[in-house]
């Protein structure tokens, strides 16, 4: 039984350190952010335009950018870990959670619930488009973070809410809100991954076989 539980632990230990090299580098937060920005473009067109046809288009093109978006995103990550990440480290150790860090993280979580139960609580339902956006986002991400120890998901989980909650406030037209909210995002994410990549290529070197701590 001890010997099971053993091998159960060094498996997780295992995905989690895949999953932290897949997201270390910042690539795959950058092309997320990139997909979120064209998703609030969309909606921007749709807003200005203000038009039947544009509505048609609109809710054609968005299931389209979705499922789309997301294929070119993984192939696009893919491509580019293969010509630029795993020629310069191929592998990197899963650099565990310090304590500190585990709290920080509390406290953030923390702080996106306080977040969403104020706007929630000052808000009528048609005025939370854009917190609903931001909550959901930043729920994702700090789970995400949460799962593969990299501390700055959950700051961009707390910018996300941040970004919905202060939205939400300003009173702005459900599309608008959602244009707004989804182009702030993808910034804060497209930043965000910018430099963690930058991060990681000044402290990577083509062809060496040591591993590398993951940056957080």
């Amino acid at each position: 039984m001890i010997f099971r539980g053993v091998i159960v632990k060094d498996l997780n230990k295992t995905i989690r350190r895949s999953q932290q090299y897949w997201f270390d580098d910042g690539l795959a937060e950058l092309l997320i952010g990139i997909l979120f920005a064209l998703i609030g473009l969309l909606f921007w067109w749709q807003t200005t335009a203000n038009s039947f046809e544009s509505a048609i288009v609109g809710a054609i093109a968005l299931p389209v950018i979705i499922i789309v978006g997301s294929v070119l995103l993984g192939a696009t990550l893919r491509w580019l870990k293969q010509r630029l990440v795993y020629p310069r480290t191929g592998y990197i150790t899963y650099q565990k959670p310090t304590k500190k860090q585990r709290n920080l993280s509390w406290i953030l979580g923390g702080l996106v619930g306080v977040l969403v139960a104020v706007t929630v609580t000052q808000l009528a339902l048609t005025e939370l488009t854009a917190a609903f956006i931001g909550a959901g986002i930043g729920v994702g991400l700090f789970m995400l973070g949460f799962r593969i120890g990299l501390i700055r998901f959950h700051l961009l989980a707390v910018w996300s809410v941040a970004v919905g909650v202060a939205i939400s406030f300003w009173g702005l037209a459900s599309a608008l809100a959602a244009t707004l909210a989804l182009g702030l995002i993808g910034l804060g994410l497209i930043v965000s991954g910018g430099f963690a990549f930058w991060r990681y290529w000044q402290n990577s070197e083509p062809g060496n076989d040591e591993p590398a701590e993951a940056l957080s």
